[in-house]
């Protein structure tokens, strides 16, 4: 089985709130669940505006908690409606999203930024209790280099933007198998 089936259950859960009409995906992997999507990966589910691109709601969890596709059908209404970046996400906008879906590899801490592959890696960067992280493909998209990376990062942790330099950093670095509605 294709894990593209968890772009299918993503859209099907946000579907679910906002038409009422239950997840038959859902039900086919409860019934019979493959093993591939029973493992207990951290992963984001990304909607995206059509056809800007613009981010319409992100939320994920480093590691996972409980199968797989349990996981995105949960991640998917909470993107949909409970990021607190953006309003709920309404019927009529539907159609005009993308869903992607990014499996996470448990993070990895690093010795510093000079070990982080931009395009590759996904990143944490944890500074006491102020912590923030980019997906791989956030850097890619954005056209950022280290750097540029490491300052977005420092001032979503709430830091200044040379907060990354600072004395107690933390960097951890995870990779993701990114799957994304065409």
């Amino acid at each position: 089985m294709d894990k593209k089936i968890l772009l299918l259950l993503a859209r099907e859960s946000i579907e679910e709130k906002l038409l009422h009409c239950p997840s038959k995906t859902l039900k086919e992997l409860e019934k019979n669940p493959p093993p591939q999507l029973m493992g207990e990966e951290g992963a984001f589910v990304t909607l995206k505006e059509v056809p800007s691109g613009n981010l319409r709601g992100c939320i994920g969890n480093i590691f996972g908690e409980g199968p797989l596709y349990k996981t995105v059908y949960r991640l998917a209404k909470e993107s949909a409606f409970h990021d607190p970046r953006f309003r709920p996400l309404t019927a009529k906008e539907l159609s005009k999203i993308k869903i992607e879906v990014s499996i996470l590899t448990p993070p990895k801490r690093v010795e510093g930024p000079q070990e982080i592959n931009v395009g590759r890696d996904g990143v944490i960067l944890t500074l006491g209790r102020r912590r923030a992280l980019f997906l791989p493909q956030v850097a890619q998209e954005e056209g950022w280099d280290r750097e540029t990376l490491l300052r977005h990062l420092s001032l979503k942790a709430g830091l200044a933007p040379d907060g990354w330099l600072a004395e107690g950093v933390v960097f951890e670095t995870f990779q993701a198998e990114v799957i994304g509605e065409e």
